[in-house]
């Protein structure tokens, strides 16, 4: 006869939950190795989920928002040069605290347009249309500016991590207005779009991105 004693039912049901912790625990271990195992592909796909730019480039007119002035400045020179539009204004209101701290009231549609005309532009292509302290409310004054000129499509520029949600922010606000919008990605200068996750200011920047997804979700 055994030393333990007869198998009560209080005894299995104490062992079935230690059995089932175990296979939970071995099955996230498992998890965490193959996560690890493709830890590359998934983070390029975080950083891919969050691009959207279309193909064509042909537009009316070209309006880069606001934020990372050189880069998109030199893309909408490029655009420009390459026959995409004529025009481009550039959007934004804000002020980079570093020109606050120097006392100048620099906003970023003036850094944007310094940057395309020092990339090539011509001074009369690229023009100012300071407006906007977000990407929602440029999109408002977005469309009311090309109601006012008369347009029928707008190309947007903007940084690449940033594109799905510029389009789906402007799809909302430009809906029934009859004017078609485009989106293509400016390059950024401080990381590698496939190697986002290797420098401070690509974690930074996808990282901002998925959070104010999540804001615009709720609030928008």
């Amino acid at each position: 006869m055994g030393t333990n004693g007869p198998v009560t039912a209080a005894t299995r049901s104490f062992r079935f939950p230690e059995r089932k912790w175990l296979r939970c625990l071995i099955f996230l271990i498992a998890l965490a190795v193959i996560m690890w195992a493709f830890r590359f592909p998934l983070l390029r796909g975080l950083g891919n989920f969050l691009i959207h730019e279309d193909d064509s480039c042909r537009a009316d007119v070209i309006y880069t928002l606001g934020g990372s002035p050189l880069d998109r400045g030199v893309f909408t020179a490029l655009l420009l040069q390459q026959g995409c539009a004529q025009r481009a204004y550039c959007t934004g209101e804000n002020i980079p605290g570093s020109y606050k701290a120097e006392g100048r009231s620099v906003t970023e549609a003036e850094l944007t347009r310094t940057a395309a005309i020092r990339e090539g532009a011509l001074p009369t292509q690229v023009l100012p249309y300071p407006y906007g302290t977000s990407t929602w409310e440029e999109a408002a004054g977005v469309l009311h500016h090309a109601r006012s000129i008369g347009v029928d499509t707008i190309l947007l520029v903007t940084t690449d991590f940033h594109t799905r949600r510029v389009n789906k922010v402007f799809e909302e606000r430009f809906e029934g207005s009859g004017i078609t919008v485009l989106v293509k990605a400016a390059p950024s200068s401080d990381y590698e779009v496939d190697e986002w996750y290797r420098t401070e200011q690509g974690l930074l920047m996808v990282n901002n991105e998925y959070v104010k997804t999540l804001y615009y979700a709720i609030t928008y």
